[in-house]
């Protein structure tokens, strides 16, 4: 079984935050982003069926670098992995492209497409490493005739962030959840309750609901995610699953009662226990983390 775990990477390259230096010249040639995703964190070699991994959930960035300078795969990934450990991350892959799975094992990644990337399936070195239960990375070094290339995936959760029990958005006011949504990214339905370890809504009317139907009806290019959350109680695998079904059950209320809004500008997710909102010690901010959250999909 994989346990689920909602990891932050905070890499100091723009955007990214674990301290590095990039060895032999590499700069930045290419960047995906997504606000929301789930992703694999390979902690094993290709088995003949499948690559052991861990699912990632949360913000995900890939970004890939080049060199011009021709240099062994092994001597970047040493470089970067010697300034990972020294920041207290720990191993948790390392492998070579035959030893890995070759090509079994690449097409298991999510890797950049070429030219920003080029994998050489016959010389490649992948690492992957975490510190503790919310940082992890994985990085892929592989060179062609003229150059060194190199992708760093880094995952991080969608807020870092712990608002103040006093400090709940109004489930009636259009412009606060507007406000949030444009400016903050992402917005608490307050008025939805969910008991300990159940994913049913304490009611059929929500008026944050109306209030997103609203918007939603206002904004017809935009669209959302539903992310729901739980407490800390219980197992990351059962946490997980517990706030992507909370997730649903508000995204099924939510299109039954608002026929008018598209089905395919909301979508659900669940996060677990690892973006709480208050203090899981106590009843009350144990109450607060049983929630769902709408966050908003940037446009281009």
């Amino acid at each position: 079984m994989f346990r689920t775990l909602v990891f932050l990477l905070l890499l100091p390259l723009p955007t990214q935050a674990f301290e590095i230096d990039l060895p032999v010249g590499l700069e930045k040639v290419a960047q995906d982003e997504s606000a929301l995703a789930t992703i694999a964190l390979p902690l094993g070699v290709w088995d003949g069926s499948e690559v052991p991994s861990r699912q990632l959930t949360g913000k995900v960035i890939h970004t890939a670098f080049q060199t011009d300078v021709t240099t062994k795969p092994d001597f970047v990934a040493a470089a970067i992995l010697q300034q990972l450990t020294k920041q207290g991350y720990t191993l948790a892959l390392q492998c070579t492209d035959q030893a890995c799975g070759g090509y079994d094992f690449k097409f298991s990644l999510p890797v950049i497409a070429p030219p920003a990337m080029y994998v050489d399936l016959g010389n490649y070195i992948f690492l992957s490493a975490y510190k503790g239960n919310n940082r992890a990375v994985w990085i892929l070094v592989s060179r062609s005739l003229q150059q060194t290339h190199m992708q760093i995936t880094q995952l991080s959760p969608t807020t870092d962030a712990t608002v103040p029990l006093s400090v709940l958005p109004d489930p009636t006011n259009t412009d606060q959840l507007e406000t949030q949504l444009t400016e903050v990214g992402h917005f608490i339905l307050p008025d939805l309750t969910f008991e300990a370890g159940s994913a049913t809504l304490d009611g059929e009317t929500f008026l944050s609901l109306q209030t997103l139907a609203e918007f939603l009806s206002k904004k017809p290019d935009q669209s959302i995610v539903l992310v729901g959350h739980t407490d800390s109680s219980g197992s990351h695998d059962k946490n997980l699953e517990l706030s992507k079904e909370r997730a649903q059950a508000v995204q099924s209320m939510l299109l039954a009662q608002f026929p008018n809004i598209q089905p395919e500008r909301i979508t659900s997710e669940g996060l677990g226990y690892f973006a709480p909102v208050a203090s899981n010690s106590s009843p009350k901010g144990r109450e607060m983390n049983r929630r769902v959250e709408a966050v908003l999909i940037p446009t281009d």
